[in-house]
């Protein structure tokens, strides 16, 4: 028997049971009516290649805040459209189908953090899939704190060609950040960071409320 056969085949078998999985962590801590659409969301999810975790993460998110049912299901419905138009934008970027559930989950993060999709389809054509997930939470943590989309997006994606290292990412939004405090403008800021590359200097994180408008979003699911 071909190979492709045997994989087909077993892949085939293998989703009642994974159906029997996804139901077994959602039985008792969500809505019972609200299982069976849940589970068929997750199983088409599931069958367009999509990561079935941040969807079943979501319904759970909803039973544990006591969320009703039909709107556990809506969420979950706008999470898989969410995931569907990462995937999407993925391959405009320019990555190969089968598009990795890594990356599907950091662009739909960055979406519902309110990042243009423009902007993000720009950042994923410009990075390898490494730093990615990195660099985007330091465009998000911009845009946040209100510098321009457009020239964050440039500086961060500067920093990594320049030699920044991922985990040094979000120093580079920070520098931006305390340069501000000091009273230089968005752009000053930008001009002085982007001087200080690759080797920025370690600083602490400015202090909350210090900058205005300030708001640090939470991170990424892991790439």
């Amino acid at each position: 028997m071909k190979r492709w056969v045997v994989l087909a085949l077993a892949a085939f078998l293998a989703l009642p049971l994974a159906a029997q999985s996804v139901r077994g962590r959602l039985e008792g801590r969500i809505p019972s009516a609200a299982i069976p659409a849940v589970d068929s969301l997750i199983q088409f999810a599931s069958q367009e290649g999509l990561p079935t975790d941040p969807l079943i993460q979501k319904a759970l998110e909803g039973g544990a805040k006591h969320v009703p049912g039909p709107r556990i299901v809506a969420a979950v419905q706008v999470s898989l459209g969410q995931l569907r138009d990462a995937r999407d934008l993925l391959v405009r970027a320019g990555d190969q189908p089968p598009v990795l559930p890594a990356e599907m989950t950091t662009v739909a993060w960055a979406l519902r953090r309110g990042l243009a999709a423009p902007l993000v389809e720009r950042v994923v054509a410009a990075l390898a899939r490494p730093p990615r997930a990195a660099a985007m939470h330091a465009v998000a943590d911009l845009v946040a704190h209100r510098f321009d989309p457009d020239s964050a997006a440039q500086l961060i994606i500067e920093a990594v060609h320049d030699g920044v290292p991922r985990e040094r990412l979000l120093e580079v939004s920070t520098a931006a950040l305390q340069q501000v405090q000091r009273g230089h403008t968005r752009a000053e800021a930008f001009a002085i960071v982007r001087g200080q590359l690759p080797n920025l200097p370690a600083s602490a994180r400015p202090p909350r409320g210090n900058v205005a408008g300030a708001r640090r979003l939470a991170s990424p699911a892991p790439p």
